[in-house]
C-alpha cells in the first residue's frame, strides 16, 4: 500500500493510505504529490541545478493545427512569392513574416495576411547585400539580424526592411573563420570556428568526433573568447578515390551537438544522451536538464530506408558513387541518437527538442521544457514541417511538395492552460 502526504485545514496527516485521500479530498484537504509522482525531480550539485524528468507535467496538451492558416510560396507564378533555398523565417508581434531566401540572397517581408510587402538585400558586397545568407533572427521587438558567413558580417534591418548597420566578424589566430550560431540580448554572439582541419586522418573505417571550441564573440565582432570545448559532429573516415585518399563524411545516424542562445544564456544539447546543459553567457554551467527515455535500436530496415531516401534524392549518374560510399562506411551505431540535433527556444523561453524518428515513421514530435527545466509534454508536428520559428500562438515551418517546391507556412499553436 502506498502512503501519501495530505494537508487538511486543521490536521496534517503524513502517512495516509491512498484510499483515504479520496475521502479527505472532499473535506478541503490539499494533496501534495511526491516529485516522482509529479514526473520531475531536482537536486543541486556544486551550485548547478540538475533537473531529471520522468514524464510531462502539463494538464492540457499543446497542439499545432494540422492545416496551415497561411502559406507563402508559388510555382511559376508571381516571383514575389517564389522561394529558393529558404534558410530561415521569423514572425513579429504585428503578424509580419520575414523569410531568408538564401538562393537569391534576399529578405522577403510579408504582411500578416501573407501579402507581399518588400524585398531587400540581394547578391553583393554593398550595405545590406549578402554573399551568403545562412540564418536570420529577431533582434529585440522590431529588428532583423541576418548572418552572411561568406562575407563575414552580420547585418541589421528594421522590421520594414530598412538597412541599419552591419558588424564585421574579425578573424584571428584562434578563430580564422567566425561562424555565429546564435546571439545574446546584449548583441554579442555565440559562435563556432566554422571549419575542421583536414590531414592526418585515422585509417579508413574509423569514426571520429572531435572536441570543438565554442566562442563568445563581442557585439562589435572584434574579439572572441573560448567558452569551452564540446563534442562536435560524428564523422566517418572513408576512401573516396584512387591513391587511398581519405575524407570525412557525415556518419548516418551519428551523434551531434546542437546549440542555441536566448537572453544571457546558451544551450548545449549533445544527442549522445537526452541531456541539455545551460550556461551563462560567460560559460558558467547553470543547469542540467535531462529526460529519461530509452534509446531506440537501429535496425537494418532503418538503414536501408535511409540509403534509399538518399539515393532517390540524387541524380541517376551519382547513385553508383553513393552506393560505393555506403559500402565503405563504418558500421552504423546500434541505436538512434537520443534526439535529432535540432533545438528551438520559443518566445516564452521554453526549450523545444526534436525527437528521433524512424525513416517513413509517424510525424515528428518535439519535447517541450519550461524555462525552469520541467518537461511539459510533447507536441506532434504536421507532416513534413521543418520548424523555423515558434511564437506565443504560432509556429512557422518550411514545407516542400512532391516537386521540391518550398513553402513557408504559419500554423496556429494552441497552448493548453
Amino acid at each position: 500500500m502506498r502512503f501519501r502526504a495530505v494537508d487538511c485545514p486543521r490536521n496534517r496527516i503524513l502517512s495516509t493510505p491512498s484510499f483515504l485521500v479520496v475521502i479527505f479530498s472532499g473535506l478541503g484537504c490539499e494533496y501534495h504529490p511526491s516529485p516522482q509522482e509529479a514526473g520531475v525531480s531536482r537536486r543541486d550539485s556544486a551550485g548547478v541545478s540538475i533537473v531529471e524528468n520522468l514524464r510531462g507535467t502539463w494538464a492540457a496538451p499543446w497542439q499545432v493545427d494540422p492545416q496551415p492558416r497561411m502559406s507563402i510560396g508559388s510555382v511559376g507564378g508571381d516571383e514575389r512569392y517564389e522561394l529558393d533555398q529558404v534558410t530561415g523565417a521569423i514572425g513579429f508581434p504585428d503578424g509580419r513574416i520575414v523569410i531568408a531566401n538564401g538562393g537569391r540572397m534576399e529578405l522577403l517581408i510579408y504582411d500578416r495576411d501573407g501579402s507581399f510587402h518588400r524585398r531587400v538585400g540581394g547578391r553583393g558586397e554593398g550595405p545590406g547585400e549578402f554573399q551568403s545568407l545562412e540564418w536570420l533572427s529577431r533582434f529585440g521587438p522590431d529588428s532583423i539580424l541576418a548572418l552572411d558567413v561568406r562575407g563575414q558580417r552580420v547585418s541589421y534591418f528594421d522590421v520594414d526592411g530598412n538597412f541599419a548597420r552591419s558588424v564585421r566578424l574579425e578573424p584571428n589566430a584562434q578563430l580564422p573563420f567566425p561562424r555565429p550560431v546564435a546571439f545574446f540580448s546584449d548583441g554579442s554572439f555565440l559562435g563556432t570556428k566554422g571549419t575542421f582541419s583536414l590531414g592526418g586522418e585515422p585509417p579508413a573505417g574509423r569514426v571520429v568526433r572531435d572536441l570543438e571550441p565554442l566562442f563568445h564573440i563581442s557585439s562589435d565582432g572584434r574579439n572572441a573568447t573560448i567558452l569551452g570545448y564540446f563534442p562536435g559532429q560524428e564523422w566517418a573516415i572513408v576512401p573516396t578515390g584512387p591513391g587511398g585518399r581519405l575524407e570525412r563524411r557525415s556518419r548516418p545516424f551519428g551523434r551531434e551537438t546542437a546549440f542555441a542562445a536566448a537572453r544571457d544564456r546558451f544551450y548545449v544539447a549533445d544527442n549522445e544522451s537526452f541531456e541539455v546543459r545551460i550556461f551563462s553567457a560567460n560559460g558558467e554551467l547553470l543547469q542540467v536538464v535531462r529526460k529519461q527515455a530509452p534509446l531506440f535500436p537501429l535496425e537494418l530496415p532503418d538503414i536501408k530506408a535511409y540509403e534509399d531516401s538518399v539515393l532517390s534524392a540524387v541524380e541517376t549518374s551519382a547513385r553508383r558513387q553513393m552506393r560505393t560510399l555506403f559500402a565503405n562506411l563504418p558500421p552504423a551505431p546500434p541505436t538512434y541518437p537520443a534526439f535529432e540535433p535540432k533545438i528551438q527556444i520559443d518566445s516564452d523561453l521554453n526549450l523545444w527538442i526534436k525527437e528521433s524518428r524512424r525513416p517513413g515513421g509517424p510525424n515528428a514530435s518535439w519535447s517541450v521544457f519550461s524555462e525552469s527545466g520541467d518537461l511539459l509534454g510533447m507536441v506532434q508536428m504536421p507532416s513534413g514541417v521543418e520548424v523555423l520559428d515558434i511564437g506565443a500562438d504560432y509556429l512557422l515551418g518550411l514545407v516542400r511538395d512532391e516537386l521540391d517546391v518550398e513553402y513557408v507556412q504559419s500554423f496556429h499553436l494552441r497552448r493548453g492552460r
